[in-house]
């Protein structure tokens, strides 16, 4: 999680000197975990990897929003290669359903055709309604649907949408309707004539929604397409699809980061960084200048220890413990670094002081005047404890606290 503030109180807390490891370069010291929190990435990569999902899904349905935008008025359909449906008006439509069926012969009667291929055969009925032509593609069922169809020829001029409307369709619908089927019973004449001449039928609704669709007879074939108007958002185009985007922010934010605090000793610029393992920023951690690094000192004390809860009802709870605190002179005040908790370090045989202190060429990190274990602790208010890991506790995890 982002720590932007500098951290108050000791950096890490934990039971035992082995628990860290050091690791040295030409100009760096690196205090850091000794084992990796396998568990912790684990738990946390199905998060991550949604969260990332978002983010991509809402950038790129930004840039899409933002092309679409921008060549408003230059290019139509710029996501398609198939030519556009202008209406009389000019106003373009996309192609969205093409379906092409062909078919060997095809046969008439009064009021029906049919086309036939092999086993396969396309059942449809017929009928004028006014200005309308009304068209029932029956299945094998009998199950039909009327639709209304206005002939191209019928538009005017600067034709647009509005004149594929009619409010009144449910109620001029024919009666033939409701009873159709498949009309074997009656003489079929096989004709090379395509119904409606091969006019193009488009189809109308009893609202006006913007998109066209239409239907296209030969005598082998029968054309079904649908055309959805040529329009973007706008400003709103880019603006909704980032909303996935934040939402993949927030989920990214809150979820635990698996990587583990380290400390960093860089000795030209006497500086100390604490920051996140893995490319970590000052976004994940703070730096301290003017850090006088042969000023290691080891001090026995107390601390509070924040232990988290195990259960939905226990947020934690705060323990005094005595231990070695890892301090460092900053600035001429004293930086706490690691707090150990458990009996005292010997300063010249533990593995880990002896490296910090060979890393950093100094003959040993020095124990100052303990404090006494039997001296009253400091004193933590009721208003630090109740800041929980914002203030009092370190950032490292240490046994008991999940």
């Amino acid at each position: 999680m982002l720590r932007p503030t500098k951290p108050q109180g000791t950096l890490f807390q934990l039971h035992s000197s082995d628990e860290l490891q050091v690791v040295s370069t030409a100009d760096k010291v690196v205090i850091k975990s000794a084992s990796f929190d396998w568990g912790g990435l684990l738990f946390s990569l199905p998060f991550v990897a949604f969260s990332l999902l978002l983010i991509g899904v809402g950038l790129g349905g930004a840039a899409v929003g933002a092309y679409e935008w921008w060549m408003a008025g230059e290019e139509h359909c710029v996501f398609s290669n198939d030519e556009p449906l202008f209406t009389g008006d000019g106003t373009a439509h996309c192609l969205d359903r093409d379906s092409q069926r062909s078919f060997d012969t095809l046969e008439a009667s009064e009021d029906r055709f049919r086309y036939s291929n092999g086993d396969a055969t396309m059942h449809f009925r017929w009928s004028a309604q006014g200005d309308y032509i009304v068209i029932a593609e029956i299945q094998e069922d009998g199950y039909a649907d009327c639709d209304f169809y206005r002939p191209a020829s019928t538009l005017p001029m600067e034709w647009s949408t509005e004149d594929l409307t009619y409010p009144y369709i449910w109620s001029a619908r024919p009666s033939w309707c409701n009873n159709i089927g498949l009309g074997n019973d009656e003489d079929f004449t096989s004709t090379q004539s395509a119904p409606f001449d091969g006019e193009r039928l488009y189809q109308v609704f009893d609202s006006t929604y913007g998109d066209v669709y239409y239907l296209e007879f030969t005598n082998t074939t029968v054309i079904d397409r649908g055309y959805l108007v040529d329009a973007n958002d706008g400003l709103m185009g880019v603006l909704f699809p980032l909303f996935f985007s934040g939402v993949g922010l927030f989920m990214l934010r809150g979820v635990n980061d698996f990587r583990p605090f380290q400390l960093t000793f860089n000795r030209p610029s006497n500086s100390i960084q604490w920051h996140k393992a893995f490319a970590g920023t000052r976004f994940t951690g703070w730096n301290w200048e003017d850090a006088d690094l042969t000023t290691l000192q080891v001090k026995r004390t107390s601390e509070e220890v924040w232990y988290s809860g195990h259960h939905d009802d226990d947020s934690g709870y705060y323990e005094t413990k005595w231990g070695d605190r890892l301090s460092v002179d900053v600035g001429g005040v004293e930086q706490a670094l690691v707090f150990f908790i458990g009996p005292s370090l010997n300063v010249r045989q533990d593995p880990f002081l002896v490296a910090l202190a060979q890393a950093l060429g100094i003959d040993a990190v020095v124990r100052i005047e303990s404090e006494g274990e039997h001296k009253t602790p400091p004193v933590v208010s009721e208003d630090e404890k109740s800041k929980g890991d914002d203030t009092t506790h370190s950032f490292w995890s240490i046994d008991g606290a999940e």
